[in-house]
């Protein structure tokens, strides 16, 4: 019997798609997987793809929706036809860590009464064939409730391939009409917040078990990188209000915590990419309204901002070189202790 539903929306990324099915054959323990992948009516060979590797797996569907649905709906849309206890949500141009399922599946096992879980992720290059950073992940452990799992990793949240959820809890999440309503991007974390509500218990894997491909943001490649700050900002702030609106405390520590680390990545992706940097002056006034009262934003996103390219390239590569506490150093530390 499968225990894991591996749940890949996919759209237009047939040879991603390949290295990721790839990663998952490559784990000792296939058979307690099914592939279910959702493809949002791509144009490219995805369907042709897909369907090459189904001799392959012992549990694999294939669905190909007749018209775009969206990636909210896409999401929605490969869970419904998952069949296992738990459901794992993962991008298609992402990748499985070796060991990655036997150390979801070892938690299953030791946290039984958990709804759900995170798990700890290794950022590569856009070629995945170098490691840039470790993302902070809590120490492995459960915790209890929403409150307590958004006030310390929401910017975690939003990322699908770490997410796993007992179906079960995800099927009740969804019935609620609020949810179904959410078009933001990001109504896999409406889902988390409902399933934990007060005394769900979470568990955290702090290894890594999901390698991420920076580089490869399919929203920032259709609206500008400006539009995706906007969408982080703009989704965390209404998650934030229909999960907590009694609960202005946590509303500000998610505030911050997005801030710190979503909102900075894009500031730092766009200052430190090669061609030039449009919108400066209305990503300034955007924030300004939205984070103006975060000394952060004084201090670090507005210098960030208008500070010349080149000097911020020159920090960013200084900071990931020789600061032991940078992504790439734990990245590169990790590699070296593990023999890699």
């Amino acid at each position: 019997m499968h225990v894991i539903s591996l749940c890949i929306p996919t759209y237009n990324r047939a040879s991603l798609l390949s290295e990721l099915l790839d990663s998952i054959l490559e784990q000792d323990c296939v058979d307690a997987v099914e592939i279910v992948i959702s493809d949002d009516a791509s144009t490219d060979a995805t369907a042709l793809t897909a369907e090459a590797y189904r001799p392959r797996f012992r549990h694999f569907k294939f669905i190909s929706q007749p018209a775009n649905i969206g990636i909210d709906g896409n999401f929605l849309a490969v869970v419904a036809a998952a069949t296992s206890p738990y459901i794992w949500l993962m991008g298609d141009d992402d990748r499985l860590e070796p060991g990655g399922l036997r150390r979801l599946l070892e938690a299953i096992e030791r946290w039984p009464q958990a709804v759900g879980f995170t798990l700890g992720v290794l950022d590569y290059d856009v070629t995945m064939s170098r490691p840039v950073g470790v993302r902070a992940t809590p120490p492995t452990q459960v915790m209890t409730g929403a409150t307590a799992v958004f006030s310390s990793m929401p910017e975690l949240l939003g990322f699908m391939s770490a997410l796993v959820v007992k179906r079960d809890h995800w099927n009740s999440a969804i019935a609620d009409p609020t949810i179904g309503a959410v078009r933001n991007y990001y109504v896999q974390v409406v889902i988390l917040g409902r399933i934990l509500g007060e005394s769900g218990q979470w568990g955290v894997i702090q290894t890594p078990c999901v390698g991420f491909r920076t580089g490869n943001d399919q929203l920032q490649a259709r609206h500008g990188w400006l539009d995706r700050l906007k969408i982080d900002a703009q989704a965390y702030g209404e998650i934030a209000d229909l999960l907590f609106p009694h609960a202005p405390e946590t509303r500000a520590v998610i505030r911050r915590r997005i801030f710190n680390a979503h909102i900075m990545a894009r500031i730092t992706n766009a200052k430190t990419m090669p061609a030039p940097t449009e919108g400066v002056a209305s990503a300034i006034v955007f924030l300004a309204k939205t984070y103006g009262t975060l000394p952060a934003f004084w201090t670090r996103a507005l210098p960030m901002l208008l500070a010349p390219k080149w000097s911020i390239r020159s920090a960013r590569g200084f900071y990931k070189k020789y600061i032991r506490s940078s992504g790439a150093r734990r990245a590169s530390l990790g590699r070296s202790a593990s023999g890699h």
